[in-house]
């Protein structure tokens, strides 16, 4: 079995955090698979809390602000409040169209128990969402776009498909904008994580995926990445220096995740068996994951680990 070649950040923070979440969400639509039990596990994977809905309506909103500011065209506090308040509205709504079918298939419950999501408090997300938006914006270099001080930049989308050694990528930068003679690269990441030892390989995917692109230089010395991450209730800012090495650091980490990945989906085998598909590493995983009901480490990890050992073992023996 092949896996199509995907990557993003996303995709590996997920594959490194629970392979069997991975599996369901980005490896059962390309496999020998029920269609229709593969839709369904599919849209049960993607079951988030309201937190979670809360920081990607922030980022649309975020988006839909620096579109509208490319145009002249500036928010007051009044307009942006209603777009976050709409925005997060209608995420809400289309997940509870999804749930409504697993209403159906006797798996809304649980997903509602596990995630909490009948305990909403829309007015705290929105403060919160505000408070995210108001403080970016005074952020010196959001400042520099919106006093015009740069001239030249641009937002993209994060669903435009870059490439490189036959790998589809979707790691886009936010905002690119032309200071002097180098491209910035920023991203915004609305939940920081804590700093890894990859993340500078990671940020470096976005120059693999804009250079040569609509006239943007070859060159990796050409680019400035900054990632502005919400870590402990502030934005903080990393800057890193695009080079030759990086850039080829970055392209072999991309290339040895895609590998781990197509390692990983080969272990369904032919019966499409979970048996030595791992589970995830932290407890902390399960907790956010609507599909914890059905897996064996959804209550209890560390038993679930030692079971699902035991199921790799018996399919070792079997082999």
């Amino acid at each position: 079995m092949e896996y199509h070649k995907v990557w993003s950040k996303s995709r590996r923070e997920l594959f490194l955090a629970c392979p069997r979440w991975w599996v369901i969400r980005y490896g059962l639509n390309q496999a020998n698979w029920d269609q229709s039990k593969s839709q369904q596990w599919h849209s049960m994977s993607d079951i988030r809390s309201h937190w979670d809905l809360m920081l990607r309506s922030c980022k649309q909103t975020i988006f839909e602000r620096l579109e509208d500011l490319q145009m002249n065209v500036e928010w007051s506090p009044l307009f942006t409040e209603r777009k976050i308040r709409e925005n997060l509205n209608e995420k809400i709504s289309q997940q509870q169209k999804i749930l409504s079918m697993h209403e159906v298939i006797g798996t809304k419950k649980a997903i509602d128990e596990n995630l909490k999501l009948n305990d909403i408090d829309i007015e705290y997300l929105i403060k919160n969402s505000i408070k995210r938006i108001t403080t970016l914006w005074n952020n010196d270099f959001i400042q520099a776009l919106v006093s015009r001080f740069h001239k030249q930049w641009m937002v993209f989308e994060r669903i435009e498909r870059g490439s490189v050694n036959g790998v589809d990528l979707y790691c886009c930068p936010d905002i690119a904008v032309k200071i002097q003679n180098h491209w910035h690269l920023i991203r915004i990441d609305m939940q920081g994580k804590k700093n890894s030892s990859f993340e500078e390989l990671e940020a470096m995917a976005m120059v693999s995926w804009i250079r040569g692109k609509n006239n943007f230089p070859i060159l990796a010395n050409k680019y400035t990445i900054r990632v502005i991450a919400w870590r402990n209730g502030f934005w903080n800012q990393q800057r890193i220096e695009s080079s030759k090495q990086k850039l080829t650091q970055s392209n072999y980490l991309i290339d040895s995740d895609i590998i781990q990945m197509q390692k990983m989906l080969s272990k369904l085998g032919k019966n499409n068996s979970f048996n030595q598909i791992p589970l995830a590493r932290k407890s902390s995983t399960c907790r956010k994951c609507a599909l914890r009901e059905s897996c064996p480490g959804g209550t209890n990890l560390s038993s679930g680990i030692m079971q699902q050992s035991a199921l790799e073992l018996a399919d070792l023996s079997k082999g």
